[in-house]
């Protein structure tokens, strides 16, 4: 079996008093893709923030060696060109090769404010994957990275995560796409900050629980 890479025992986030992420228990393993769906309000995002260590957490929690996160909107506070992104994290030759693999080899002088929302979140998440210049071992931790581009960025962004965990690292998606969800090895569905069901796919988007957790609509969507 490949190497645990996360392991997260009883994790619980309390924001504002209020109990966001309750008691999940959760793992993942090297070239492993593990997508976190549920409805808004789940706790998708405050759990991948846990598990990048940026707010306190209760429970036991492993990670077994590096971890790169990309929020759902990151922004930066400075009009950077978007080659600067590189040497920001000091990796701005495999910050190129992301760039070219997500679309964007051509805007390396431009600044963010030039480009479009939808590249500068490919920007971002560039950088995001150069963080880990040897992905075996590590571990990325992405949230939304689909949402708001294109067809053929989302293609461009599932490839790029597949190829991380191809080379051996363990890749945390949170999404509300099922679709996406529905290409990935293995599925954590949260509902009110609780763990609902995970495994594989087959076993935990079925019609049962989408309906349980998103409701009867939801199944026209998945």
């Amino acid at each position: 079996m490949s190497d645990i890479l996360i392991q997260a025992l009883g994790l619980g986030v309390e924001l504002a008093s209020r109990r966001v992420v309750d008691g999940v228990s959760i793992d993942a393993y090297s070239g492993q893709i593990v997508a976190v769906v549920g409805p808004n309000g789940a706790g998708k995002t405050t759990l991948l923030r846990a598990l990048a260590g940026l707010i306190p957490s209760t429970g036991e929690l492993m990670i077994t060696k590096g971890r790169a996160y990309c929020a759902q909107k990151p922004s930066s506070a400075w009009d950077y060109r978007v080659r600067d992104l590189g040497e920001i994290v000091g990796e701005p030759v495999g910050f190129g090769d992301w760039l070219a693999k997500l679309g964007l080899a051509d805007f390396g002088e431009r600044r963010l404010t030039e480009i479009s929302g939808g590249e500068q979140k490919c920007a971002h998440l560039a950088m995001a994957l150069s963080v880990l210049p040897e992905p075996y071992g590590n571990v990325l931790l992405l949230d939304e990275p689909t949402a708001s581009l294109d067809v053929a960025k989302q293609a461009a962004v599932y490839q790029a995560i597949r190829t991380c965990a191809q080379a051996g690292a363990a890749c945390v998606i949170a999404t509300h796409d099922l679709t996406f969800a529905q290409r990935c090895d293995r599925v954590i569905v949260l509902s009110e900050g609780r763990l609902v069901a995970t495994g594989e796919p087959r076993t935990t988007l079925t019609r049962e629980i989408i309906a349980a957790t998103w409701g009867e609509p939801a199944l026209t969507e998945a």
